[in-house]
């Protein structure tokens, strides 16, 4: 018999997992986004990784004729940026992109979002059935990820709130 959503749900908040910002644009060009945790690396070689995205969604719906996505992996100081692409707060009729200075991903023009601890450009690779949700893989294009990967301060989520890492063990 399997486990219900709700004993799925507070299994999976035991994980922590970093917070990113998928973004990809419209055939008319349109910018689009979402807050997402649900996200892996895949394989080396190729470089893929995958992204969950619930089926029928806005961001589905646009991915689903989209020929890529970025991922912008934010940090600490962005819970706000964060809430902003959940729609927590926020008036759904609203242009989140708003206010933001963007820079254009070099493969799929999608939006890197300014302060991201690392922006990655990425094909569709394939999609996959996951249930309630499909399963992106991206193929990585281009990677920009400023700075020595030590001095990063990541943006976490874990047991439904924003955390922040420790000290190195």
């Amino acid at each position: 018999m399997p486990v219900d959503a709700n004993d799925f749900r507070n299994a999976m908040g035991r994980f922590a997992a970093g917070v990113t910002v998928l973004t990809c644009r419209t055939a008319d060009g349109a910018d689009h986004g979402m807050t997402a945790s649900a996200v892996c690396s895949v394989s080396k070689d190729p470089p893929l990784l995958l992204v969950c995205v619930t089926k029928g969604n806005a961001t589905d719906q646009v991915l689903q004729t989209a020929h890529g996505f970025a991922l912008n992996i934010l940090a600490r100081d962005q819970v706000d940026l964060s809430n902003r692409f959940a729609g927590w707060g926020v008036d759904p009729a609203a242009d989140r992109f708003a206010g933001l200075a963007l820079d254009r991903a070099p493969h799929t023009g999608a939006a890197w979002l300014p302060g991201a601890v690392c922006r990655i450009d990425c094909a569709v690779h394939g999609v996959l059935d996951g249930g309630d949700h499909h399963i992106y893989l991206g193929r990585l294009e281009a990677v920009d990820a400023p700075g020595d990967r030590t001095d990063q301060d990541p943006l976490l989520y874990f047991a439904g709130a924003y955390r922040a890492v420790g000290d190195t063990l």
